[in-house]
């Protein structure tokens, strides 16, 4: 019987590592959930809360990746606070419309940003260029902290 559950686990697991790349998917999260959900199926024996306690905090970190990356990747690249805070609200608005909404809206919100703050076209770009390259950053250790992630789960499990 938990042949059943660890399979099912396993599949919303890597329906969570596509989530690393598509914010319409909670990626991290759905990885947490499913182990939870086997724990219930095999009461909490190989589950233990020290090891859910433990992947509760990754999803918690994971949770300010995008906006850390964000910030950070438009910083690098020059932009100004009006820049950063400009590519977070962007991404945050451009969220609904999916993946391509997160990238566009956060990479229109640091030019407009900039801008707005007096910067030059040039400059502007360079940190709308910068943002994307955070997000993909972002986005890469999401993917690597879900891969950890499934990896500590099957090793806990086996």
């Amino acid at each position: 019987m938990y042949d059943y559950w660890l399979i099912g686990a396993i599949v919303v697991m890597f329906i969570g590592v596509l989530g690393t790349f598509l914010p319409v998917i909670p990626g991290i999260s759905l990885i947490f959930l499913a182990m939870v959900g086997y724990g219930f199926a095999e009461g909490f024996q190989k589950m233990t809360p020290l090891f859910l306690g433990l992947n509760l905090i990754a999803v918690l970190l994971s949770s300010g990746f995008d906006y850390l990356g964000t910030a950070w990747g438009a910083r690098r690249f020059g932009a100004s606070s009006s820049g950063t805070w400009g590519a977070v609200a962007g991404g945050l608005l451009g969220l609904p419309l999916g993946p391509f909404g997160a990238v566009a809206g956060a990479f229109i919100g640091a030019v407009a940003g900039e801008l707005w703050h007096g910067r030059s076209i040039e400059t502007a770009l360079e940190a709308g260029v910068g943002t994307v390259l955070g997000l993909a950053g972002a986005s890469a250790l999401r993917f690597l902290l879900a891969m950890v992630m499934i990896i500590a789960f099957i090793w806990q499990v086996w």
